[in-house]
Parts: structure tokens; sequence; C-alpha cells
């Protein structure tokens, strides 16, 4: 049987803005669909929040007509529940009308509150998923428990990232739990002395690859539900970055180390050209300059470099970390000058002219201080006379290993291409790595 697994996001990940302002945030990240959860303020107007049990019916009414409206629909709700059968009827007529299709309820409940949302499932058509946080009964064993003996009417809808947190390795408990899956939170998170605090997907600590691969084996329709519980100043790049990183696990351009190569972003931008979504760095102002931009990359290539003309003003660290690494697509590599002295830059010959749009570059693995802030990036048709084509300041990568793409407003034709840092993090070294030209 053939896996569906649809991607979606969690509104709570922008619980700071209100649902309409949400709705177009998802959009402009490459979302499709949205997970709603009681409590969020709608915004656009309508008075009240997402909460079924004290919306009124003239803000349900609106609350549908904005849906309608927009090109995000919202697919799931929760986490949520009801205490009766009154209320779980008044709880799945409310997502059946916003055209809902899953609910998302707390794991760690009685027989009795199951059979209950299963009835409620099974009468209404909107499919019921177990949630988790940190709770045992929430482990993929608990979940398994309460699931036992019932039907495809309710499933586990498990959040990895707390299963992390609990100590749960997040692919044995897909592997626990497999053919009951509806629903997962796609989640990836750091490393417990960095408080486990959510991740874009492929960053982190969880196997997300391994996951991803496990419940593609499952069956059935799956809603996979990215959320971030973190908020910071990086928080919209962050989630675009799990969107980047899931359309390509689709196309099979994840590697093993569940890092998303410089190699494999023509294939990601393929993916955005076919459903007009912007890249997943740089934010498009508004969707008409998403579709443009998808339109410009509609051909989009890397364009190679000649690896023996690569020079830098100062040797990289070791062979490791020399100028040539600044370039590779090498789990691990990187260009690492030690000294900073204010100013140094890596450049090199094309191996044919080209006429570069865009152009990517990631943070490294050592500490954040040592990352490039503001850069210049140069081009040249001979070498020697060099003309600007992107300056770039203040810039954050949010987490190690995070690559950066940026957008060439004025492209022109190049023979070289120099990559120029003024600014890093204040440490004593500069790092960078996946420098790569597209056209």
């Amino acid at each position: 049987m053939k896996t569906d697994i649809v991607l979606s996001l969690q509104a709570y990940s922008f619980r700071q803005r209100t649902f309409a302002e949400t709705l177009k945030t998802a959009a402009r990240l490459g979302f499709r669909y949205i997970e709603s959860y009681p409590g969020q303020a709608i915004g656009a107007g309508i008075a009240g929040s997402t909460d079924y049990n004290s919306i009124t019916s003239e803000s349900q009414a609106k609350l549908k007509a904005l849906l309608a409206s927009q090109p995000v629909k919202v697919i799931s709700y929760g986490v949520t529940g009801a205490n009766s059968p009154s209320q779980w009827k008044k709880l799945t007529d409310f997502c059946k009308d916003l055209g809902i299709e899953q609910i998302q309820i707390e794991a760690g409940q009685s027989k009795e509150y199951y059979d209950r949302a299963e009835e409620a499932a099974k009468t209404s058509g909107v499919r019921v998923s177990l949630h988790n946080h940190t709770q045992e009964l929430g482990k993929p064993e608990g979940m398994l428990a309460s699931l036992q003996g019932r039907s495809s009417w309710i499933g586990a809808g498990a959040d990895i990232g707390h299963w992390a947190r609990a100590g749960v390795d997040p692919v044995k408990g897909v592997e626990l739990l497999k053919g009951k899956f509806l629903g997962l939170h796609l989640v990836d998170v750091a490393p417990a002395n960095c408080g486990f605090r959510d991740l874009p997907l492929g960053s982190g600590i969880i196997d997300v690859k391994g996951v991803m691969d496990r419940l593609a084996a499952q069956g059935g329709r799956i809603l996979a539900t990215v959320e971030y519980e973190h908020d910071s100043p990086t928080l919209d790049a962050e989630v675009a970055a799990c969107v980047r990183w899931f359309r390509a696990w689709e196309k099979g351009e994840v590697k093993a180390d569940n890092k998303v190569g410089v190699k494999s972003l023509s294939a990601i931008w393929a993916g955005i050209r076919q459903s007009a979504r912007p890249d997943s760095w740089e934010m498009p102002k508004d969707a008409a300059e998403a579709v443009e931009r998808a339109k410009r990359t509609r051909k989009m290539r890397r364009l190679e470099i000649d690896k023996a003309s690569v020079k830098a003003n100062r040797p990289g660290a070791n062979e490791n970390e020399s100028a040539e690494m600044a370039f590779s697509d090498q789990a691990g590599r990187k260009f690492c000058q030690q000294n900073w002295d204010g100013n140094a830059f890596v450049s090199c010959k094309l191996k044919e002219p080209g006429t570069p749009s865009m152009y990517t570059v990631s943070s490294s693995n050592d500490e954040p201080t040592r990352d490039p802030v503001e850069w210049i990036l140069w081009g040249s048709e001979d070498g020697s006379n060099w003309f600007k084509l992107d300056h770039q300041k203040n810039q954050q990568f949010p987490t190690r290993f995070f690559l950066k793409g940026f957008e060439i407003k004025t492209p022109r034709r190049c023979g070289h291409m120099k990559f120029e840092v003024l600014a890093q993090g204040g440490n004593n070294d500069l790092q960078f790595s996946r420098l790569g030209f597209f056209e």
C-alpha cells in the first residue's frame, strides 16, 4: 500500500501571531496545510479564537470564509479533547464544518475516554490520533497499549521531539507503532546540554530521515506536522528550512547523515517551481514575488568551479579546512582561517563562464562566533576587474551546518567568483562552508 505523507504546519509555532497571519506565513514558507490549535486569536477582523468550545456561530462562519479564500487549508486540530458525547459532537461538527480531517488528543487517558473518542470518530468521519508530551503513557509502548484492539479511526499522532526529550529513540518508536500512525509531529531537537530546543529538520540529534523512511513503509495517509515550540528571531527561516528538508526527502535528496547537500538544490527548486512556492531561505515579500522568483529558477543549475584555481587571502587551518573545502559538499568539510584579522576571501574560476542568479553559504561545526556576519560576493570576467553582485549584513545562522541561500538581484556574466568576508561573530577564527553558485 502506498503511503501518502502530507506536510503541514502546527499554527502554535507562530502563536504570537493571529491565525489569519499564520495562514499567510504558512503560504509564504511553502506549506499547503496547517494544523490549528484551540485558543489562537483569529484576527482579520473576526472576533474570538480558534477554540471550538467558545467560538460563536458568526465567527465560525467568517473563519470558514477566511479559509476558503486562502491557499493553505486547515487539515487537523489539536491538541484538544472532549468529556462527553455531546461535547465530542460539538468538536467533530466544528471540524467537519471547516474541512478538518483529524483531531489530536492527549495520550495517557482512560479506556472509557478513548471509547468515546473512537465512537465520535466513526460517527463523524473525523479521525483521532494520540499526541504525547513526555508522559510515560505517551511513550511508544504506552501508546501501543492504548490502541490495542481499536479500529483505524483512532491511531498514533506521536511528537518525535517529545519522545527524544523523554529518552525514546524515535526510529524505534515508529518501528514499534508501524501501521498505527495517522499523524506525526515532525520535530528535530538539540542535545540535552542545549536544552532540547527545536531545530530545523536534519540538524539535531534525531534521525529524521530514519523516521520518515520507516513511516513511508507503513501505508495509508499520514499527516506530518512541523511544530516549533522554541521562538527566536530566526523562526521563519528555521521553519522554512524544515520545508526545504521535507521536500528534499520526498525526492530522495537527503543524505544518510540527514543533511541536505548543495547538489540537491536543483531538485528542491524543481519541486518549488511545480507548486509556485518560494525558495526556502531569503523570504519573499509576498506571493507575487514568490511566483516571480520561482519562474526565474526554472532552469537553475549549479556552476562548476575549477578546483585548481581556488585561492584565499591566507591558507586554511589544515588540508580538511583549506580554501578548496569552502566549496565542498562532503560532510564536515569547511574553510577555516585562524587568527581573523578583519578581512578574508576565497576565489575561484568557473569551468565555464555563467550568469549566477543565486548562491549558497553554510555555517560549520564549531562556535557560532566564527560564522560570517557580513560579506560581499564579487564577480569578474577576467579575474582582475571585479564587480559587486551581492552584499549581506547582520546575517545569523541559527544552527550548525545551516545552509542559507541568497538571490543575486542583478545577475552578470562571470568567469570568476570571489566571496569576501568583512565581519564575523567575534571569534579569533573564521569558518564557513558549502559555497555554491547557481544560474
